[in-house]
């Protein structure tokens, strides 16, 4: 792959394994995932190393990367922490991602250079318990009072809401189901805004939280665009996707690759003391269908990050990527486990960590049942 990648990405490929192989070996990967606690120093070091910039626009203090650049570091980081690449998401998508495609001047100006330091994080707040996958369901609502905004309601499974400093608040301000949409640029320390974690069995450390809002008041100056936005939110989210999906997909290339690794290793070890020749092989080839739906999940995704780099129209390339990315991640994961057996089943594995986290890979960012949606819209049905 590294053929197809620019010189600037390949050095932030090779940036980021240095960083991984220095901050993130297999016990402090281990370690986080048993504390279950937000990876607050490692956060903080990713920041010093510069790469909350990569996708800020120069004149915030950023290094102005695509979402190819975004890929290849959140591939890297999945290889050895995947929670890690998943809270570096409150900063890389939710927040600069969010301001650059969505913010008006005013609100870049007073977050974008923030953000490239590592001086603030950012959450996004969409789902709730009865808007998943149907998320123009939402039902919390902001009401326009004194001219300020009262925002009243709850979200559920919002990562990092407990920890950031702003949250990307989804709300109905109108009853048209897709053009009464807004959201709002809510500071998580107004009065009324309450986050609780929730216990997961994967991605530990991500601080998924439920989320309530008891009346918290918000400026109109703080809907995300300009109150020329009002009512313009599903649009805002719409824009987002395609970035999201790539990254996803990256995370599940990031974790397959690991899984494969480990199940190779221990093929071979096993092998050695095994006589005749060959007696696994039928271990080899079932290794070997795994290693080639990698490499071809790893190539449709980097076609549709080039595709959307280019600006060009690739929903259709973005929803198929992110369905078989995240599919072939599982596929792989349950094989990983199921060749290793009892040595899959140990603590010390890194497998069964990475078996527990891969699966929401295949519902955040939009379900594989909804990629399949899009994609056969898309197709002529």
């Amino acid at each position: 792959m590294e053929h197809l990648l620019s010189k600037r990405q390949n050095e932030i490929k090779e940036k980021t394994a240095s960083f991984v192989q220095k901050q993130i070996p297999p016990q402090v990967a281990a370690e986080v995932d048993r504390q279950d606690l937000f990876p607050h120093e490692l956060m903080r070091k990713l920041g010093e190393e510069g790469f909350w910039k990569i996708n800020i626009p120069e004149e915030y203090g950023g290094d102005n990367g695509s979402v190819v650049d975004l890929m290849v570091f959140f591939e890297e980081i999945s290889k050895a922490l995947p929670v890690l690449a998943w809270t570096a998401g409150d900063v890389l998508l939710y927040g600069n991602n969010i301001l650059k495609v969505n913010g008006n001047k005013q609100q870049q100006d007073a977050y974008l250079p923030r953000l490239a330091r590592g001086e603030m994080k950012f959450c996004f707040a969409l789902t709730e318990p009865d808007a998943g996958s149907d998320a123009a369901n939402m039902q919390t609502t902001a009401e326009k009072i004194n001219g300020q905004y009262a925002i009243n309601g709850s979200k559920v499974f919002i990562s990092g809401a407990s920890v950031s400093d702003i949250a990307v608040t989804n709300t109905r301000t109108d009853s048209n189901r897709y053009g009464g949409i807004t959201s709002f640029l809510v500071d998580t320390k107004s009065p009324g805004y309450q986050a609780t974690p929730i216990k997961k069995i994967g991605y530990k450390g991500s601080d998924t939280c439920e989320v309530f809002y008891k009346d918290v008041k918000v400026d109109a100056c703080n809907i995300l665009g300009g109150e020329a936005c009002l009512n313009r939110g599903w649009e805002q989210v719409m824009r987002l996707l395609n970035n999201e999906r790539l990254v996803l997909s990256a995370c599940a290339l990031g974790i397959s690759e690991t899984i494969l690794k480990e199940v190779i290793q221990w093929v071979r070890e096993k092998s050695r003391n095994v006589r005749p020749a060959g007696k696994f092989q039928d271990l080899e080839h079932e290794v070997v269908a795994m290693a080639t739906e990698l490499e071809a999940a790893r190539s449709m995704a980097y076609r549709a990050g080039w595709l959307e780099s280019q600006g060009i129209d690739c929903v259709k390339e973005t929803s198929m990527t992110k369905y078989y990315c995240a599919e072939t991640g599982k596929k792989i994961a349950w094989a990983g486990m199921r060749i290793l057996g009892e040595k899959g089943q140990a603590p010390d594995s890194v497998t069964q960590r990475l078996f527990r986290d891969i699966p929401v890979l295949a519902i955040g960012g939009g379900t594989s049942q909804i990629q399949k949606n899009i994609i056969a819209k898309l197709i002529g049905f």
